[in-house]
């Protein structure tokens, strides 16, 4: 199969550097996706200062395209109010990657995980919880 150079370099980024959430965020939340039928797997990590998503990270089990697409998608979360946030645009992703149409269920499952990190970060300032970590 042949990837775009955009998904060769962000596979290679995304193998080389561990990126962590950074200690000192007011709220970390993690969130879990996966799609067996399409062999991924990805857990959105999110870290929230002031209200704002200031780390972000996924850890992925997929193909190079879905790997590309974890990079992107934390780099797009990354600096994002969290009231604000709504999904990520997986068909943007795709097009911007050259990802082809039948890999969108991959990154849709990126966008599940992101979804559900952010609901669980709400569901951390409703309870007012700080610097805690829940996992769905």
């Amino acid at each position: 199969m042949e990837y775009s150079v955009e998904v060769r370099r962000r596979f290679a980024a995304a193998l080389a550097v561990r990126r962590c959430i950074p200690a000192g965020c007011e709220i970390c939340t993690s969130a879990e996706a996966e799609d067996r039928t399409l062999g991924v797997w990805a857990r959105a990590h999110i870290g929230i200062s002031n209200g704002r998503i200031v780390a972000a990270q996924f850890d992925v089990w997929g193909c190079p395209d879905t790997i590309a697409a974890a990079d992107l998608a934390a780099e797009r979360l990354r600096g994002v109010l969290l009231e604000d946030f709504r999904g990520l645009d997986a068909r943007a992703m795709a097009q911007e990657l050259d990802v082809p149409t039948q890999k969108l269920g991959k990154l849709l499952r990126l966008e599940d995980a992101a979804l559900a990190a952010a609901a669980a970060a709400r569901e951390q300032i409703e309870k007012g919880i700080d610097n805690g970590s829940i996992t769905h």
